[in-house]
């Protein structure tokens, strides 16, 4: 469990749903090119603050040099407790677009030298590959401390201007070959089909699956409980060493419990990258 909220203009602790993602995340900009339809940021009353169709810096930041410089002494403040929660990249944008890798890559650096584990999470095949590439160049970085990770909804037409699904595959599969920890978010659920076929494409590169429904809609428990059912199946053929954390809201329409889940299901605070410090996970 998080040692106590933080609250910084880049470094914070999520609540809600965003909370099951990360006990500790990064923001440096809102809006994103993306054009997801189903994107979270561009519904409801913070729309015209988080949803624009490009990353813009984040006004209390003002410019880059200073938002490292934020960065840097929010990281320092809470040091020792992002050591043990790592660092989620991010909320609010996807974090290797052209508009936002610089400072991403600038953020992980930091996090390198004080010894804080990072995720990243993108949609942008080429901005993966990129940091890839970027990181084995980085003297000294440690890569096992990098965890790598995708989206992965399988409704490529949801998701215009996004790296098709087939190609974040790709990518992840690049990062396992050389060493990163690799995630998949397989997140909104809008087609069990489509969802269940991309879950396939990528287990064989894929570490740690969290899934979840698409926020909002209404979902046949039967439906849902067929789906959690043949993950589970598919699972259990593979003798995976894959973990998968369910999100709340998928297992409550399934009308299914976490205590009789499978032991390749692990809770949302699981260690991505440290095995033995999970005994204790909640």
């Amino acid at each position: 469990m998080s040692m106590g909220a933080i609250n910084g203009r880049v470094i914070y602790s999520p609540k809600g749903k965003a909370g099951e993602y990360a006990e500790n995340a990064a923001n440096f900009f809102v809006g994103c090119s993306n054009g997801c339809t189903y994107c979270y940021l561009r519904k409801g009353r913070g729309a015209k603050v988080l949803g624009g169709n490009r990353p813009e810096l984040k006004k209390t930041l003002r410019e880059y040099p200073f938002a490292i410089d934020i960065f840097k002494n929010e990281l320092l403040k809470h040091k020792e407790e992002l050591q043990k929660t790592g660092l989620f990249f991010s909320f609010t944008t996807d974090p290797l677009l052209p508009e936002t890798e610089r400072l991403t890559r600038q953020a992980v650096g930091v996090c390198q030298r004080h010894g804080v584990p990072v995720k990243i999470l993108s949609k942008c095949a080429e901005g993966i590959n990129g940091f890839i590439d970027f990181a084995e160049a980085s003297e000294g970085w440690d890569l096992s401390r990098i965890a790598i990770g995708s989206t992965l909804t399988g409704c490529d037409e949801l998701e215009p201007n996004a790296s098709p699904n087939a190609a974040r595959v790709s990518v992840l599969a690049r990062a396992k070959r050389h060493g990163f920890p690799t995630f998949a978010s397989i997140e909104p659920v809008v087609d069990f089909d489509k969802a269940f076929a991309i879950i396939k494409l990528a287990f064989p590169f894929v570490d740690l699956f969290k899934i979840g429904l698409l926020s909002g809609e209404k979902f046949k428990q039967r439906d849902v409980f067929l789906f959690i059912t043949s993950v589970h199946t598919f699972f259990m053929e593979k003798s995976p060493t894959a973990r998968i954390y369910w999100k709340d809201g998928i297992l409550k329409a399934a009308e299914m419990v976490r205590e009789i889940l499978p032991k390749w299901c692990v809770p949302a605070n699981y260690d991505l990258f440290n095995e033995n410090n999970n005994e204790n996970a909640i």
